[in-house]
C-alpha cells in the first residue's frame, strides 16, 4: 500500500509553518512513499527540504479546492494523507493510518483526533478555547455509512450551526482513498474554502464508510491568520454559502440513501 501525502500553502506568510508541517511528515516512523506540496509562491529552502521525498507544484488560486485537485491528480499512491500548512502529524500518524485501512473493509475516509497547539506549537487545552473549537472534538468512535440524506442542511446556518461530526472534519486529520477522489476531481476544483466537508462527502455518497477514532494523530494550530478564524467572524460568507449549495447538490445525487 502506497502512501501519498499532500500539503497546500496558499500564503507566504505560513512558510515557516509550511516549514514544520514538512519536517512532521518527513520524520514520520512510517516514511510516506510521496510527498506533494501545492503552494501558490516559491520558496527555495521549501524545495531543498521536499526533493529527497517528493515534488514542490506552483499552483496560485483564490480557493482551495483547485489546489487540492492539482495535488491528487499528480499523486500516485493508493491513500492520500491531506496536511495543511500550519498543521503538524505525531511521529506514529502514518503507520497508523497503514494498518487501518489494510485491516477495514470498504474504508475511504480516516479521520483521527487531534490536539490543538499554539503559534510556538505548545499544547493549548480545549477550555482555553472559543465554544466552536472545543465542539469539533471528537471522543468516541465513529463509523458511517449510507444515508447520506441526512447531512442535508436547509439552509447555511443550520449548516454552519450543525453538530460538527456529522459534516465536517479537519483537514489535517484525514485521510482517503485516491481512486473515488479522482473519479470527481471536478467537484473538488470548485469548492472554496471546505475542503474537509466536500472530502468526507464525497467519499459517503460513493458507498464506502467514513471511520473516526478518537486517536490523537495531528496538531491542529490555532492563530490569528487562519482561516476558520475569518469564516467564525462572518467574513467569506458569499464564498462558504456557494460551498453549502454544492454540498446539498452532492448528497441529493448520491445513490447511498437508506432512507
Amino acid at each position: 500500500m502506497k502512501i501519498t501525502t499532500i500539503i497546500i500553502s496558499t500564503t507566504r506568510t505560513r512558510a515557516p509553518l509550511l516549514k514544520q508541517a514538512i519536517s512532521s511528515v518527513i520524520n514520520q516512523s512510517r516514511k510516506p512513499d510521496e510527498l506533494i506540496i501545492v503552494s501558490s509562491y516559491t520558496n527555495n529552502e521549501i524545495k531543498e527540504l521536499v526533493n529527497p521525498y517528493g515534488f514542490v507544484i506552483h499552483h496560485t488560486s483564490n480557493k482551495v479546492g483547485p489546489m487540492w485537485a492539482r495535488g491528487i491528480k499528480e499523486s500516485s499512491g493508493d491513500i492520500i494523507a491531506f496536511l495543511d500548512d500550519d498543521d503538524e502529524w505525531l511521529q506514529n500518524k502514518l503507520s497508523h493510518i497503514e494498518k487501518v485501512f489494510k485491516n477495514t473493509t470498504d474504508l475511504g475516509l480516516y479521520h483521527n483526533l487531534f490536539q490543538f497547539i499554539d503559534i510556538n506549537g505548545n499544547e493549548i487545552h480545549c477550555n482555553e478555547l472559543p465554544t466552536y473549537y472545543c465542539s469539533v472534538i471528537l471522543n468516541k468512535k465513529i463509523i458511517t455509512k449510507d444515508n447520506t440524506n441526512k447531512y442535508i442542511r436547509l439552509d447555511i446556518n443550520e449548516w454552519l450551526h450543525a453538530d460538527y461530526w456529522q459534516l465536517f472534519y479537519n483537514t489535517s486529520s484525514l485521510s482517503a482513498l485516491r481512486d473515488p477522489l479522482i473519479k470527481r476531481l471536478d467537484i473538488i476544483e470548485s469548492v472554496n474554502l471546505y475542503s474537509d466537508a466536500i472530502l468526507f462527502i464525497l467519499i459517503l455518497s460513493q458507498c464506502f464508510i467514513v471511520l473516526h477514532e478518537p486517536i490523537i494523530l495531528t496538531k491542529y494550530r490555532i492563530h490569528d491568520i487562519q482561516t476558520s478564524r475569518k469564516i467564525l467572524n462572518g467574513e467569506l460568507m458569499e464564498m462558504a454559502i456557494k460551498d453549502y449549495e454544492l454540498f446539498n447538490k452532492i448528497i441529493k445525487g448520491s445513490t447511498c440513501n437508506s432512507d
